[in-house]
């Protein structure tokens, strides 16, 4: 997961190496002359004021973008805001300048991006609360936050970890912080990474502090981790190649 190229901005004329959400394999380039881009209203009222300057420029945009792979080609739409700031321009005698440029924030993008990569045989519970996620990065930081800590519950109901617990007849849910304590010693190695994701998904859900980008990145390294050790541990293809090498007594 690239960090940076999730959140820094971009011009049209050099565009993010967003990966194909279809194929995973092109590069997400925009379609000529299909980027759009108009200032708000409040922005272009703003202008009356004796203070303006152009950083104040505030803007929204609307483009397709085109797979790199011919095999695949998928169209993905996608819009976001924009503002003006000063970037440097070099002329064909190599002499440098300032000048404002427009620079653009993506807010959504349909079908979504995949931040990272699932594996295959990851419960499809938890796989569709991670793709909700992946929908709301970058238009709602807490939404997503809040839906990763929803796929932590349901990789925990797929672990066989109990929701609830019966007492004078009555069934009673038991919270997510405890079923994490009740995790077996074969998964006690999560118990720290999946109490971080809660905790940053309680921040999300419950509004206590602002949840940035970076706290949802964060969020998906853990689980991304947890992930891959459960369902496509390194150490067992490991084993399984060097099995196969092995037992050719050469190249598997």
């Amino acid at each position: 997961m690239d960090r940076k190229l999730l959140k820094l901005p971009f011009s049209p004329d050099s565009s993010p190496d967003w990966i194909c959400p279809t194929c995973s394999k092109g590069l997400l380039r925009i379609k000529e002359n299909s980027f759009i881009h108009e200032e708000a209203r409040h922005s272009r009222e703003a202008h009356d004021h004796p203070a303006w300057e152009p950083e104040w420029i505030r803007s929204i945009y609307t483009c397709l973008l085109i797979c790199s792979n011919e095999k695949c080609r998928e169209v993905v739409a996608s819009s976001g805001t924009g503002s003006v700031d000063w970037d440097i321009i070099e002329d064909e005698y190599g002499q440098q300048d300032q000048v404002y440029s427009d620079f653009f924030i993506p807010k959504f993008f349909e079908p979504h991006l995949n931040i990272f990569p699932i594996p295959k045989d990851c419960p499809a519970s938890v796989v569709a609360l991670l793709n909700e996620s992946f929908k709301l990065f970058f238009s709602s930081p807490s939404a997503a936050a809040n839906n990763v800590r929803a796929a932590i519950e349901e990789l925990l109901t797929e672990l066989k970890i109990k929701r609830f617990t019966t007492a004078n007849g009555k069934r009673r849910f038991i919270s997510l912080h405890q079923r994490i304590g009740l995790l077996p010693a074969k998964y006690a190695q999560f118990k720290d990474m999946i109490l971080a994701i809660k905790w940053l998904g309680n921040a999300g859900s419950h509004g206590h502090g602002e949840v940035t980008a970076d706290d949802v990145m964060d969020s998906y390294e853990l689980i991304e981790h947890i992930l891959q050790e459960i369902y496509e541990p390194k150490v067992k293809k490991l084993k399984a190649l060097a099995k196969k090498v092995n037992k050719k007594k050469g190249p598997a």
